[in-house]
């Protein structure tokens, strides 16, 4: 799958192309303090490029980046990707300008990638985690009707199946008018 345009967004792989805008918006201080890969730390052009040769040999990971039109809006992936047991750990970063109409391009960009991952790619569960004062991205995931699995000292745990993702996506899109004006 090279591109998939749903909901007004375009999820196309991460491409070399897209490897310095993925950077720039992972170094941002406010990005890159509730990452727990990064925790703060700042990644050169170098690190960058050698993170992003890795991936291609990795066979349990997938890398997107959202659009809209050509505007780069965000960034998605599955890691740890479990092919037999249908589960992946799902990752994002979402960067939208303030022109653009933030809920309407966020939920639909979810709701793309989650098509993906449950329709394309055949996933059944996804587990995610956050740590505890990202605030925003437990928000998200519980209007993306995750379920709170567990918490530790430093993080919230989620899981979202794909029965309960249907049910929230169908919901949203109907509210958002996704159903109808952003039809692929």
């Amino acid at each position: 799958m090279n591109n998939f345009i749903k909901y007004g967004i375009k999820i196309s792989k991460l491409e070399l192309k897209d490897i310095e805008t993925l950077r720039q918006w992972r170094n941002d201080p406010k990005i890159s303090k509730v990452m727990l890969s990064q925790n703060g730390h700042h990644i050169t052009k170098e690190e960058q490029l050698n993170w992003f040769n890795s991936l291609a040999d990795k066979s349990d990971a997938i890398y997107y980046m959202a659009f809209v039109d050509d505007l780069a809006v965000g960034y998605f992936c599955f890691q740890q990707i479990n092919w037999q047991n249908g589960q992946a750990i799902p990752g994002e970063i979402m960067v939208i300008p303030d022109h653009l109409d933030e809920a309407r391009i966020t939920f639909g960009a979810y709701c793309a990638v989650y098509d993906i991952a449950f329709d394309v790619l055949g996933l059944k569960e996804l587990k995610a985690y956050s740590k505890l004062e990202n605030k925003r991205a437990i928000r998200m995931a519980k209007l993306l009707n995750f379920k709170i699995t567990h918490q530790d000292d430093e993080c919230i745990y989620f899981k979202l199946n794909k029965n309960d993702y249907y049910q929230m996506r169908d919901s949203l899109i109907s509210k958002l008018g996704l159903d109808w004006f952003y039809k692929s």
